[in-house]
């Protein structure tokens, strides 16, 4: 293994040890079906424990709906957001309340979200998020091999968005074509310019939400949330899930996600982000709305 792989996986281990081994450090074991879950706690998140467990009932037949939990999963619940941003090696990132590996989800107490901590329904939402990618990690490849399949942000960032019916947070595709007409390179033309530009297929957007999130996650994370739901719903509605899931399949029997892509729907990822971006930007949504 590669001595910055060999590094990552080291630092995956790690995290959350502090809670694990923290003075009073509890753990809970949960089953739910096949699915196993080991929840770790202090004694300051009880209540926020017991929350994240009737979450994890709730959400692991949601999360099935794109692979089998057949490794257990730990989640960690860490007391502060500065210790979640610890954990995932995350600086700056405020809205940030979880993250999802293959066999573990970091999670900043509900306890501290905002001054009243979080309802029975957002934690469940979120942890049906998460439970997702955990669910298509697993699916797609094994504890080492997973985080090397190439997988965009869009499509995990959508299965799981899709999957906790977060469709009413993502905005309206009206607002995402907007980005894209202002984000679009080269002047002049207005937006019949910018949907020309789109049109022709070939348009290279710095910091497109599906092709270049990198530069818009920490800062424009709506975009780039919004995007990947919205494109996960393109996807579906016009390849259908059997094809969708057959992306997840392929990977899991070895294949990368851009070869798995193209032989599961029939074109590459970029072509089909350039044929997402044309029917947001001249609005084929109205059409299908009619």
């Amino acid at each position: 293994m590669p001595r910055a792989a060999a590094a990552l996986v080291l630092a995956v281990l790690a995290t959350g040890c502090a809670v694990r081994g923290g003075e009073g450090a509890r753990v809970e074991d949960v089953t739910v079906g096949t699915a196993r879950f080991r929840v770790h706690y202090l004694p300051e998140d009880a209540g926020a424990a017991r929350q994240v467990i009737g979450a994890l009932r709730a959400a692991a037949p949601r999360a099935a709906r794109w692979g089998i939990l057949s490794s257990p999963i730990d989640v960690v619940l860490h007391p502060t957001h500065a210790a979640l941003e610890a954990a995932v090696h995350r600086d700056g990132y405020e809205w940030l309340r979880a993250w999802a590996r293959f066999g573990q989800i970091d999670l900043q107490s509900p306890r501290t979200w905002g001054l009243l901590g979080a309802s029975d329904a957002e934690v469940g939402e979120l942890v049906a998020h998460e439970l997702t990618h955990c669910a298509m990690y697993q699916l797609a490849g094994d504890e080492l091999t997973w985080m090397y399949k190439d997988i965009p942000r869009w499509f995990s960032e959508g299965l799981a968005s899709v999957a906790a019916g977060q469709g009413y947070r993502r905005g309206e595709l009206q607002a995402l074509g907007r980005y894209y007409e202002d984000a679009l390179p080269g002047s002049g033309g207005g937006v019949a310019g910018a949907r020309a530009r789109v049109a022709r297929g070939n348009a290279s957007v710095v910091g497109d939400p599906l092709l270049d999130p990198d530069p818009l996650y920490q800062e424009q994370s709506d975009v780039v949330y919004g995007a990947a739901h919205h494109a996960v719903v393109f996807l579906l509605a016009r390849y259908g899930e059997e094809r969708v899931h057959r992306i997840v399949k392929l990977m899991g029997e070895g294949q990368r996600f851009p070869a798995a892509f193209r032989e599961a729907i029939g074109i590459g990822d970029a072509e089909f982000a350039s044929d997402f971006r044309r029917y947001v930007v001249w609005q084929g949504w109205r059409k299908d709305a009619r």
